[in-house]
């Protein structure tokens, strides 16, 4: 069950007054009042989430939500068109555009008519409660039922987009069929022995309708855990198990794990099981193509008059960025002898669809994207690691906004278009989607690589509409080191210790990356 619950902000409470006094500096041209704070809970098993309503009209009883907390109310996702003011939303398999001061809204191709505007205040789509309450469930799976004396929405059957799974065994295979109500992007590894994690990257699963102890040929047992992000299967296998292969279908949408068996020795060494590697095959990747690693290509993010972030000190990330780049290339020149090609080797400017052209125009087989990492509270840090797919969460939007707005710089006659397009993200990303498994398997080996090197915080592979990934004919990534607005993590940023175990972690994960795909 979910719950909303509305309760008055009390200005005598000082840790809301605090966050009062904060947003009266952060929208001090807002024209919306605080009225309360919602409170969400999910029948899924994620964290309750507080948001706030705000009222846009001192003579209207009207309150409006911001449009990323719709989303995530939603678990919908979100583009921006500032050019055209309109936000679109997906929620499920249905498309819902708005546009900023009109009460259209087209639900795919019909027209809907709200009895207030949508707004646009202080830097947020502001979207009125009654598209969550009376539009948007008809077209969703969940059951929504509205309590207007308490302020309270019961939604129910929040929808699970990682359905059931299913086994079924031979003498030698063993096979998991897991069904799958969208297409979702997978990664798959067997590093812990006689174990295999399957990480499916925005999935939604209900963990007690997977779990079982019941042994099914070659698999021992499965359980299922749920994150805030992505959903994990992890299936406990019998030693025998020579070969992994997955398989991602389409139509319709399913991931299938194939358990072979292989052959013991005579007299098996106590310590076989554990020893032994297993060999894992993602057959959607092989069919696709055999990848060659012979060229690298760093982009240092930000340069010339865009400084990036900032830290408390005065470091400055673009430089940070440009240091940890210089000296990753030398170590991969110099251990795997394979070709660097820098987006940038100065302080200079560009636009963030020209570095993923040079990419492409020099051959790159590998785009990497070096930042750091900023965030409103000093507590925040640790490092991270993006491919480019539509956000799963409004923190990991914020970051890719952030990145993004990086092209007010480079394009000045269009300040406002921070953002690709719907349609962009769109036909950039069917270019993408051909490398979209490479890329999440990047993505986890370089977090697996700094989580070695590092002393801070592993914030995990996240994913989210980068414009400097969109359109890279090769896997993609982004990754954000270290937060200079965390003081401590600031200092680590100027030593050059810390620039070579950063760069150290690029390296290995490459390394490890090519050693699967050329093999």
């Amino acid at each position: 069950m979910c719950i909303i619950h509305y309760s008055t902000v009390k200005m005598r409470h000082p840790v809301i007054l605090i966050l009062v006094v904060l947003a009266a500096f952060t929208v001090f041209t807002s024209r919306a009042r605080a009225e309360g704070t919602i409170t969400v809970v999910y029948d899924d098993g994620r964290a309750g989430q507080g948001f706030s309503s705000w009222r846009l009209d001192p003579e209207s009883e009207a309150l409006y939500l911001r449009a990323n907390d719709v989303a995530l109310i939603f678990k919908a996702t979100q583009f921006w068109n500032a050019s055209s003011r309109k936000v679109i939303l997906g929620i499920g398999r249905t498309r819902f555009t708005l546009t900023v001061d009109t009460r259209v809204v087209v639900v795919d191709s019909e027209p809907i008519l709200l009895r207030n505007p949508i707004r646009y205040d202080a830097g947020f789509v502001m979207i009125p409660m009654e598209f969550v309450l009376e539009v948007a469930p008809p077209f969703t799976p969940s059951v929504l039922d509205w309590n207007p004396a308490s302020q309270t929405l019961y939604v129910e059957k929040v929808g699970y987009n990682v359905e059931s799974i299913v086994f079924s065994s031979t003498a030698n295979r063993a096979t998991a069929t897991i069904t799958l109500t969208e297409p979702l992007v997978h990664h798959v590894d067997s590093s812990t022995p006689g174990l295999i994690r399957l990480k499916i990257y925005g999935g939604r699963v209900d963990p007690a309708k997977f779990e079982s102890r019941e042994g099914r040929g070659l698999f021992n047992g499965v359980r299922a855990e749920q994150t805030e992000r992505d959903a994990y299967v992890y299936f406990d296998i019998k030693r025998e198990t020579a070969r992994i292969l997955v398989e991602r279908e389409q139509d319709p949408p399913r991931v299938v794990v194939v358990l072979e068996k292989g052959e013991l020795p005579e007299i098996p060494d106590p310590e076989f099981a554990d020893r032994r590697q297993i060999q894992i095959i993602d057959r959607r990747a092989q069919e696709r193509r055999d990848i060659r690693i012979e060229t690298v290509v760093l982009d240092p993010g930000h340069g010339g008059k865009d400084d990036g972030k900032r830290g408390s000190s005065g470091l400055l990330e673009k430089n940070v960025n440009l240091a940890v780049a210089l000296r990753t290339r030398d170590i991969l020149e110099r251990e795997l002898g394979v070709r660097v090609v820098l987006t940038r080797e100065d302080d200079r400017l560009l636009a963030l669809t020209r570095r993923t052209e040079i990419a492409n125009e020099t051959g790159g087989d590998i785009f990497v994207s070096i930042h750091c990492n900023s965030w409103f509270s000093r507590g925040a840090g640790g490092f991270e690691a993006y491919f480019l797919s539509p956000a799963r969460t409004e923190r990991d939007r914020e970051v890719a906004r952030a990145e993004n707005a990086a092209d007010r710089f480079a394009t000045p006659r269009n300040p406002g278009a921070e953002v690709s397009s719907d349609i962009d993200f769109i036909l950039w990303d069917m270019v993408q989607n051909e490398y979209i498994n490479e890329s999440s398997h990047l993505a986890e080996l370089i977090q697996k690589a700094m989580n070695d090197r590092l002393e801070i915080r592993n914030r995990g592979v996240k994913q989210a509409n980068f414009s400097v990934l969109q359109g890279a004919q090769m896997p993609a990534i982004l990754i954000e080191v270290a937060f200079l607005s965390n003081a401590t993590e600031e200092s680590l940023l100027t030593s050059d210790d810390f620039h070579r175990r950063v760069a150290n972690g690029i390296v290995d994960a490459v390394r490890q990356f090519k050693e699967r795909y050329e093999k």
